[in-house]
């Protein structure tokens, strides 16, 4: 039999590495500038690829994946954001991981009625365009120039994200 407080105190060091691990993504936020990569997206909506620049205007990319529990808590307050957002003219595309089941990223947007973009990423390109994106969540906010304003690796800080949004979208 195991000794009890070996079990104890393995539990505890995988719970406190948890806990060192989420707040450094959550802390984890840089500001960057340069021109987004010039990408086609894959959509739940469109059998014809859609062009980043086509949409002209204030827009979130978000790396995620059915598998993520920070995406799939941040997801809920991302839907919340962009239906605030979006009448004032931002736009954003949830993009899959590409070991992402199609039929499942499909059935999640279905079941919890994701309002925005949500395209699928099978072969990798968008998220080696966007600097070879190796964790999710990893988003990226691009101004209406198409430029990026700011990348957000990890959960979002949701109240400074708004304030930014809200200054690129010049309110």
């Amino acid at each position: 039999m195991r000794n009890p407080q070996y079990h104890a105190r393995g539990a505890l060091l995988a719970l406190a590495t948890l806990i060192v691990l989420s707040l450094n993504a959550c802390s984890n936020h840089a500001g960057i500038e340069g021109p987004a990569p010039r990408v086609s997206f894959k959509t739940l909506e469109s059998a014809t690829p859609l062009k980043l620049e086509a949409l002209g205007k204030p827009l979130l990319v978000n790396f995620w994946s059915t598998s993520c529990g920070i995406c799939l808590i941040e997801m809920p307050h991302l839907t919340e954001i962009y239906k605030e957002f979006n009448p004032k003219g931002f736009e954003m595309v949830a993009v899959a991981a590409r070991y992402d089941i199609p039929s499942d990223v499909v059935r999640m947007s279905q079941d919890f009625n994701w309002p925005f973009l949500v395209a699928l990423d099978m072969q990798n390109e968008v998220a080696e365009a966007f600097g070879d994106i190796n964790g999710t969540p990893t988003s990226f906010l691009i101004n209406a120039e198409g430029n990026i304003v700011e990348k957000y690796v990890g959960a979002m800080d949701l109240k400074e994200f708004r304030q930014t949004l809200t200054k690129v979208l010049a309110l």
